[in-house]
């Protein structure tokens, strides 16, 4: 096959960094990175660049090869760098950044240090301050779009110098004072490592954080769980699956085997589902399913436990009714009461594509539309974008987090690592490879 021609990636983290590294191991790939970013950052993206050590994967290091058909890469990297990190371990986050960044310097592409405005459908890419680059094709790997919050966060609020709306920005925990209350909000995975973070510099007041369940990851266990086969389901209803779901988890030693054994199937089971069985899921089991499926490393399980003994961290469950600027930072509502705080940082994880300045733009052209249950955009199973008439849009694909709503398992580096694969044999082979 001759030269293939090009392929845009739009977006330089972790999603754009797969994409990129597979589609650039053929040496007739021209790739270019669309990404504001400088050159020393791509591969980071958001949830790699941080320099905390306590900053730990949540998954093992065995799962988090970037390369699809060489699962130890990972692993055999660290120890090429003297770092005593096995495969059962999890590693600091920044190194598994080294690690994507390294890859892909290895790749021949191009950057251009932009961003993307608009996106046609003749595969240009429009960048923001003018000026267009042609492509053959575009792959968007947009990853996580910021986190947006309760309605209570006004725009009084978000221009508070002591609002952090997004902790993962460099240096935005700097401002957050140690010697008043601090709310976080939201109870999953980044308000632990914001908790872990703020708790690090000698608090003198406690952190506090609210969701409306209250949930928090549940703990990994020492060891990898013994593995787990046989589940399935084959109807199109929510309670059915998720009573086939709980009666396939009571079976098991322990349930993160269980869990470990449905992820690969979650995808197909999500395709089965009618749209209104989506929906239940998502208003009545997407926090529960969450907490088990995204879990702490066991040292970071302690360190919570810690800090939740010493009041350091105390956890709650509630809605927050308003949130007010007062004269030493907020006076917030939740449920029925009233409480300052000096600071309020925003952990509720990001929102999805559709609401993103590009996401936006391609729905207003007509290129993409929402999936079924309104998260993110449509797409179909080569990862295509459906536009408004609901037909695949040729020349353009989405990798990771943007495929979310369509397909549901979609943000961990094992599976943007199985699409990015499928991509490449797709765009550079031919081969119409569903994932």
């Amino acid at each position: 096959m001759e030269n293939s021609g090009t392929t845009v990636v739009v977006g330089g983290g972790c999603s754009g960094a797969l994409a990129a590294i597979h589609l650039g191991a053929d040496p007739r790939a021209r790739v270019v990175i669309v990404d504001p970013a400088p050159l020393h950052e791509l591969g980071r993206g958001a949830a790699y660049r941080t320099a905390d050590p306590a900053h730990l994967l949540n998954s093992r290091a065995a799962a988090m090869s970037a390369l699809a058909d060489e699962p130890g890469d990972f692993v055999d990297w660290c120890r090429e760098q003297g770092l005593s990190l096995g495969p059962a371990d999890f590693a600091p986050r920044k190194v598994f950044g080294d690690y994507l960044h390294d890859r892909l310097r290895r790749v021949s592409l191009t950057h251009v240090r932009a961003g993307a405005a608009r996106v046609r459908a003749d595969g240009a890419v429009l960048l923001r301050g003018g000026g267009d680059l042609p492509a053959d094709r575009v792959v968007l790997a947009l990853g996580h779009g910021a986190p947006s919050g309760p309605l209570a966060i006004t725009s009084a609020v978000r221009t508070h110098p002591y609002y952090v709306g997004n902790p993962w920005s460099p240096g935005a925990l700097e401002r957050v004072p140690v010697d008043r209350p601090v709310l976080l909000i939201g109870t999953g995975l980044t308000a632990l490592d914001v908790a872990i973070t703020l708790a690090g510099r000698g608090r003198r007041a406690p952190l506090v954080a609210v969701s409306r369940r209250g949930l928090l990851p549940q703990p990994h266990i020492e060891g990898p769980p013994a593995s787990a086969g046989g589940f399935a389901y084959h109807g199109s209803d929510a309670a059915g699956l998720l009573r086939a779901v709980r009666s396939y988890a009571a079976a098991q030693p322990d349930w993160r085997a269980a869990v470990d054994a449905i992820r690969p199937q979650l995808d197909q089971l999500w395709w089965q589902l009618s749209v209104d069985a989506r929906l239940r899921l998502l208003r009545h089991a997407r926090a529960h399913w969450e907490v088990h499926r995204h879990r702490m490393a066991p040292s970071i399980a302690a360190t919570v436990a810690d800090l939740r003994r010493s009041e350091v961290l105390r956890v709650r469950s509630g809605n927050i009714r308003a949130i007010r600027r007062a004269e030493q930072g907020f006076a917030v509502t939740i449920d029925d009461a009233t409480a300052p705080f000096g600071a309020i940082v925003n952990c509720t994880g990001p929102s999805g594509a559709a609401s993103s300045p590009l996401g936006r733009a391609l729905l207003e052209d007509g290129l993409a539309r929402r999936d079924a249950t309104g998260i993110g955009l449509d797409v179909d199973g080569l990862g295509r974008l459906i536009d408004r008439d609901g037909e695949p849009v040729e020349r353009l694909f989405a990798v990771g987090p943007v495929r979310r709503g369509a397909w549901w398992e979609t943000t961990a580096v094992p599976e943007i690592r199985a699409q990015a694969s499928a991509l490449g044999r797709h765009l550079l082979e031919g081969h119409h490879v569903l994932n």
